[in-house]
């Protein structure tokens, strides 16, 4: 089985240091587009319109958390089968395990190494595809 491209990721993340990290590392060591969005609906209307192929979220944000995001993307026809992954420091067992049972398909932990990043959201793309 050939392995899709990954071409557009949003990032839906409140954090303006982090926000910016990933601008930088994604920009020097990606070949895909980065979007970003900084809160839960912002990052629903941008999921919508925009059709990344794969979503990061923060679990902790103000207003729409992570969690509640995870559940309106399943609403809609246009964002119901967009792979989304957690960026988080929330890694414990059982935590880990929530995120699954909402349709998580894998985590990155806060803090990253900016430079592995984009390798990161790479295997969480491949090991996606590979099930």
């Amino acid at each position: 089985m050939t392995l899709p491209p990954l071409q557009h990721v949003l990032i839906v993340e409140d954090e303006e240091d982090i926000v910016e990290i990933l601008r930088i590392a994604l920009a020097f060591n990606s070949s895909y587009e980065v979007s970003f969005a900084k809160t839960g609906p912002e990052g629903l209307q941008k999921a919508i319109i925009l059709q990344p192929d794969l979503i990061l979220l923060d679990v902790l944000m103000p207003g729409m958390n992570g969690m509640e995001l995870i559940e309106e993307l399943k609403i809609f026809p246009e964002t119901k089968e967009i792979p989304v992954a957690f960026i988080t420091s929330r890694v414990l067992k059982n935590e880990i395990l929530e995120y699954q049972k909402r349709g998580g398909i894998g985590v990155i932990e806060k803090p990253f190494a900016p430079l592995e990043i984009s390798e990161k959201i790479q295997t969480l793309w491949s090991d996606f595809h590979k099930k």
